[in-house]
């Protein structure tokens, strides 16, 4: 493993370079900061902990323009308030948000035949990608959301700790979103895979 500088400025310029132990070493310094602000706004530590993941998956994903960031304590301050204020403008359409997502896998008509296709072949480029991530990266993912484990037990199993799975997480996540990016797919499936694809 590479020396890591300890000088935020280094730190903020190694991530916009794609450096992994950077973003690491950023993420176990302010991964407390963030759920707790998320956790002082929302009152709940399931949706303080959505909004962390979402402010580093984002942080990872726009990683390139960040070494100009003077301060990263305030930027990740104002992505978690920013993230939970458009969770909060959501709360109205939430039933019919759902109800939306739901409706990707209904199994009647000619449409839904059309759709299932579909969506099995954006399965298919979802699991490509899943090969693609780095080993960790991939067992993390895999335990998560195909073995249903919860971030402590694949910590044990993998013998590291909580936070670095949530790193391991936090960008596998990140990969798969941009692999699905330019999906041609229809933009209601692609809704879905992000849907599943959720921090």
């Amino acid at each position: 493993m590479q020396n890591i500088p300890h000088s935020e400025e280094e730190l903020l310029r190694l991530l916009a370079d794609g450096d992994e132990h950077a973003f690491q070493v950023i993420f176990e310094r302010h991964w407390d900061a963030v759920f707790s602000t998320a956790l002082l706004l929302t009152k709940s530590g399931s949706v303080a902990e959505d909004v962390a993941q979402d402010v580093f998956t984002m942080l990872w994903e726009k990683r390139a323009s960040l070494a100009g960031v003077g301060k990263l304590e305030g930027f990740l301050f104002v992505s978690a308030r920013n993230i939970i204020y458009s969770r909060f403008r959501k709360l109205a359409s939430q039933d019919a948000y759902r109800q939306y997502i739901l409706s990707c896998f209904r199994e009647d008509g000619v449409e839904s035949a059309q759709e299932a296709a579909e969506l099995r072949e954006l399965d298919r480029t979802i699991q490509q990608a899943i090969r693609l991530l780095p080993p960790q990266q991939q067992k993390a993912f895999r335990l998560s959301r195909f073995e249903g484990m919860q971030h402590e037990e694949i910590a044990v199993t993998m013998g590291v700790s909580r936070i670095t799975i949530k790193s391991y997480i936090v960008q596998a996540i990140a990969s798969l979103r941009k692999a699905i990016a330019n999906y041609p797919s229809g933009a209601h499936l692609l809704i879905c895979a992000v849907f599943l694809l959720h921090s």
